[in-house]
């Protein structure tokens, strides 16, 4: 009876050791062994009696108390993640200089002045100069209290506190050089420069040049009244120039001139062959004003010249025949090896309306603008070379 007690006992692990066998789980790479229920020497129906050594080291008697197993994988899989964009480094943001013509700050802006305030004049493009970088327009006569000193049929003179029509529209730069900046004198012309500076506006011209660093880019100014084409002028600019890129490191230089035939649309030979000198010299933009229209536009060894950008916020004519103007606005991107500069053509009107001069200069767009990018086309057509305009 005991031989066969202990032959049934052995029967039965076995047969629980194959229950546990047949008991295994495998859920996404978790296997569960479930283990057999312990019963009691009673549940059993054996008697309570201490386990024999062998009885302790059988199957039955392992502790598999529902013991998880989680099985990694070998080889983890790839994670996969979309690459970063990161932003370009700030000194290789693109640069971004708007032209404009003349500003004329003059008599007849008074009524307008006081009854729209000083954020008018330049309200239908201040979106355009607040989203640039730098603003630059001629500044065409002082600024001052002090009266008209010149005998010339139209002298002009604007009030100081005209200088509110530049700073509220972001205008960050004024050319100097031209034929009425001294139209009070020389005390006019020490208090506009002293009332550009008091307003936090640069100016260039007249002796005065400029250096803006934009995000690391330093961009140099200049101007000049260039009334023929001089060998006193020719050493005037290249010095400038070398002293601007040189001592001041400078890395870009732009130039404005004012010169040429009034009311002509066609730059004269002597433009072209000083703008070639101050190109080959060291300027990447050339720009010119006092014709009071729109002149051509040349590319000229990858270098732009505009000749004339025309009036723009002009006070000194109620109601001037000719009314098409532009901003030039030049994109400088700097890559690895060299800064590109990309031309683009803001087609306007000196006035929001045909009828007169409202002085409130206002980008155009349609036929409007199409025709005065025809117009510029047209006058473009002597050179060898220009930009593209649509």
């Amino acid at each position: 009876m005991k031989k066969f007690l202990q032959t049934l006992l052995l029967a039965l692990m076995i047969c629980n050791v194959a229950s546990a066998a047949s008991g295994e789980i495998f859920e996404d790479e978790k296997v569960v062994i479930e283990s057999p229920e312990k019963k009691s020497p009673a549940e059993k129906n054996l008697p309570a009696e201490k386990n024999s050594p062998a009885e302790k080291n059988s199957p039955a008697e392992m502790n598999f108390e529902d013991e998880e197993i989680i099985l990694e994988p070998t080889t983890p899989e790839p994670k996969t993640s979309e690459p970063k964009i990161s932003e370009p480094p700030e000194n290789f943001r693109p640069v971004i200089i708007s032209f404009a013509g003349d500003c004329a700050l003059d008599s007849f802006l008074l009524e307008n002045y006081w009854k729209n305030g000083a954020g008018y004049f330049l309200g239908n493009v201040k979106e355009i100069f607040a989203a640039d970088d730098v603003t630059f327009v001629n500044l065409e006569g002082p600024l001052t209290a002090h009266p008209t000193t010149v005998d010339k049929e139209f002298p002009l003179r604007g009030e100081t506190k005209y200088v509110e029509i530049l700073t509220s529209s972001s205008v960050e730069l004024c050319n100097l050089a031209n034929n009425h900046i001294y139209d009070c004198g020389d005390v006019g012309f020490a208090d506009t420069v002293n009332l550009l500076r008091a307003n936090g506006i640069k100016f260039c011209g007249e002796g005065y040049s400029e250096i803006f660093d934009v995000r690391g880019m330093k961009i140099g100014f200049l101007g000049y009244q260039a009334w023929s084409d001089s060998d006193y002028l020719r050493e005037k600019i290249s010095a400038d120039i070398k002293n601007l890129r040189g001592e001041r490191g400078a890395e870009i230089v732009v130039v404005e001139f004012h010169w040429g035939e009034e009311l002509d649309h066609f730059s004269r030979s002597y433009q072209e062959q000083l703008a070639h000198f101050t190109a080959d010299s060291g300027a990447d933009i050339i720009v010119g004003a006092h014709p009071h229209v729109m002149q051509g536009v040349e590319l000229y060894n990858g270098k732009i010249i505009a000749y004339s950008l025309g009036n723009f916020c002009f006070g000194a004519n109620a109601n001037p025949r000719d009314k098409e103007t532009f901003i030039l606005q030049t994109t400088l991107t700097r890559d690895a090896e060299k800064i590109s500069v990309t031309p683009k053509i803001i087609p306007c009107r000196i006035s929001s309306t045909t009828a007169y001069n409202d002085f409130c200069p206002t980008p155009v767009t349609g036929t409007d603008a199409e025709q005065i990018l025809n117009h510029l086309k047209e006058y473009s057509k002597i050179y060898a070379q220009t930009i593209k305009f649509f």
